[in-house]
C-alpha cells in the first residue's frame, strides 16, 4: 500500500471549545446565502470576516522552514459508522478510536468530508477533490488533515466509496467496518506544511489546527463525476487572505 499522508498544512492554540458544524443550516454555497455573504447572515458567523481564515493557497517558496514536532497519526483501526449526505458536503462519522498527537496533545478523529473542487490550492492550482479529517481534542481544540485528491487511477478505497455514495440530501448508508482500511496509518509524518486557520463553513471559528498533504490520492474522471453528481455543487469555500499568518514546512 502506499504511503498516502505526505504533508502542507497548520495550527494555533485556543482556549475554548470549538463548534464542528454551524447549529443553523441559513448557509450556502450560492445565491443570498454564499460564501461572501456567510458574516451577515447571524451574529453568530462574525468570525467569517475575520483575519484568520481558511482555506488558503500553500506556496511551498514562501513557506518557512521550522523546528516542530512530528505529527503522528494513530489511523491503525478506521471503524466507519455511516455516509451522509448533508446537502452541503458528503460526510463519513466514524467511531472513537482513532486520531492524531501534534503539539503533545492528543485529536481524536470525528469525521471526514468531501470537498470537490478542494478547498485549498498548491502553487494557486487547485485539485478536483479534498478530503478534510476533522479531528477535536478533549477540551475542543480543533485539528484538520487535508488530504488532496488528483486525477489518475481511482483509488481502491474512493473506488469503493463511489459506489455508495447517498444521492439525495439527507440521506445516509451504513458503511461496512473495512471501508476506510486504506487510509488507516500509524505512523510519525515530519514533513508538512501547516498553519493556523478556521472552519472553512459557519461559524468559521479560528484557532484551527491545518495540516495538508502533499502526496495526493487518484480518482478517475467516472469516479469523481460520481461524487459530484451527489454533492450537486461546489462546495470550495473561496481562498482567504493569508494576512499577518505565515506558512511552516
Amino acid at each position: 500500500m502506499k504511503t498516502i499522508f505526505l504533508p502542507l498544512l497548520s495550527a494555533i492554540f485556543v482556549s475554548a471549545p470549538l463548534m464542528l458544524m454551524a447549529k443553523d443550516d441559513n448557509w450556502s454555497y450560492t445565491g443570498h446565502s454564499a460564501p461572501q455573504h456567510w458574516a451577515s447572515l447571524s451574529p453568530d458567523y462574525i468570525l467569517c470576516n475575520g483575519k484568520n481564515q481558511s482555506p488558503v493557497n500553500i506556496s511551498p517558496s514562501e513557506a518557512r522552514h521550522s523546528t516542530k514536532r512530528g505529527l503522528k497519526f494513530n489511523y491503525g483501526r478506521l471503524e466507519p459508522i455511516v455516509i451522509s449526505n448533508t446537502g452541503k458536503q458528503l460526510q463519513i462519522d466514524v467511531t472513537s478510536g482513532a486520531g492524531i498527537n501534534i503539539d503533545g496533545i492528543d485529536f481524536e478523529l470525528k469525521h471526514l468530508s468531501f470537498h470537490t473542487p478542494s478547498e485549498h490550492t498548491y502553487n494557486n492550482q487547485p485539485f478536483p477533490m479534498e478530503i478534510q479529517f476533522a479531528h477535536q481534542s478533549k477540551d475542543g481544540q480543533l485539528a484538520y488533515v487535508s488530504l488532496m485528491v488528483a486525477m489518475g487511477k481511482s483509488d481502491r478505497t474512493l473506488k469503493k466509496l463511489q459506489q455508495q455514495l447517498p444521492m439525495k440530501a439527507g440521506k445516509s448508508k451504513p458503511l461496512a467496518p473495512n471501508a476506510l482500511r486504506n487510509f488507516e496509518k500509524k505512523k510519525k509524518v515530519t514533513h508538512y506544511y501547516r498553519y493556523s486557520g478556521s472552519l472553512t463553513y459557519p461559524p468559521c471559528n479560528e484557532g484551527v489546527r491545518w495540516f495538508i498533504m502533499n502526496q495526493p490520492l487518484t480518482i478517475s474522471t467516472m469516479h469523481l463525476q460520481q461524487f459530484r453528481q451527489a454533492i450537486k455543487q461546489n462546495n470550495n469555500r473561496p481562498l482567504q487572505a493569508l494576512n499577518a499568518r505565515v506558512i511552516l514546512k
